[in-house]
């Protein structure tokens, strides 16, 4: 009589899946192979899940799959067995109209990220002693001791000495505090004490307390002050000086979800003042107040500012 194969543990079929949708993500990363590797030789029921995921892998032809009562199948085809309801969320299908897609490769950073939040969440983390972080809304990163990959979103870290990895360089921080942002095709470094030394394919460049920069393929530029406080954040706030009302919303939008947005007419009104991000309803309340417009709220989810009636 044949024997049975070896039922595995859910958490080490979940890590496999992961696994198999970082190294697709990540094709020639050294340092991720490596660490995968390290996975697979540290038990012997790693590298069997592994192999049983091979065995799947010439199913998800470009990622799609026909529904996931087939996928459940396919995935009994190599002892992996999950429900249905579990295939759906071990394997993050994306129903569509046209059936079920297998999220491999263009999975957002935050679904294969080590420490996430959620849109308005924040979370603090206390690592080797003396390092402090601090993730704001919607973010990710990956943790290797004292150095840190911010893959999106923004963060706050603050310890004797330390290393993160953004899109578009490394900052090595001594002694500092310093918020670094994932923008649209840049990285942005504000250092609020301490020294930061940056390394970019565009040069090397070192930021002191009170000083920013941003992280270009091409180029570093030195930031100014802003209409926005980089650090308010952290404190639970949205501090801003005579920023446009439009950039001013782009920016709030960010800590809730659903629809803000404001008319052109309205767009380049100067806003300045003190908001506190747990409060969305008050912070509308007080752009009414201190700017010409009107709030119309047609739910909690979509919200547009005008021009007064």
């Amino acid at each position: 009589m044949t024997a049975a194969p070896e039922r595995l543990p859910e958490a080490i079929v979940r890590t496999a899946i992961e696994w198999q949708m970082r190294l697709r993500a990540s094709p020639g990363n050294v340092e991720v192979f490596s660490q995968f590797n390290a996975w697979r030789l540290c038990d012997t029921r790693h590298e069997l899940a592994w192999q049983r995921m091979q065995q799947v892998s010439g199913h998800f032809h470009h990622g799609h799959l026909p529904d996931a009562t087939c996928t459940a199948a396919v995935l009994r085809q190599a002892d992996i067995d999950l429900s249905r309801r579990r295939t759906l969320k071990l394997l993050g299908l994306g129903l569509t109209a046209g059936g079920a897609t297998l999220l491999i490769g263009t999975a957002p950073p935050a679904w294969r990220s080590d420490v996430t939040t959620g849109v308005g969440e924040q979370r603090q983390l206390r690592l080797n002693g003396d390092l402090q972080l601090q993730l704001n809304t919607d973010s990710a990163v990956d943790l290797h001791g004292r150095e840190i990959r911010l893959r999106s979103g923004e963060m706050l870290v603050d310890g004797a000495d330390w290393r993160v990895r953004c899109q578009q360089g490394v900052c090595d921080g001594h002694q500092a505090r310093a918020v670094l942002r994932e923008r649209d095709g840049y990285s942005e470094l504000h250092v609020e004490r301490g020294e930061v030394l940056v390394t970019a394919a565009a040069g090397s460049q070192r930021v002191q307390a009170g000083s920013g920069l941003a992280l270009y393929p091409t180029r570093l530029a030195s930031l100014d002050a802003g209409a926005l406080d980089p650090f308010a954040w952290s404190r639970g706030l949205l501090i801003v000086n005579d920023i446009p009302l439009a950039d001013f919303l782009a920016e709030a939008a960010r800590y809730r979800r659903g629809w803000l947005r404001c008319d052109p007419a309205v767009a380049d009104l100067r806003l300045s003042g003190v908001f506190h991000l747990d409060q969305p309803g008050a912070l509308l309340d007080n752009i009414a107040h201190l700017l010409p417009v009107r709030i119309d709220q047609r739910t909690r989810w979509w919200v547009r500012i005008s021009t007064q009636a």
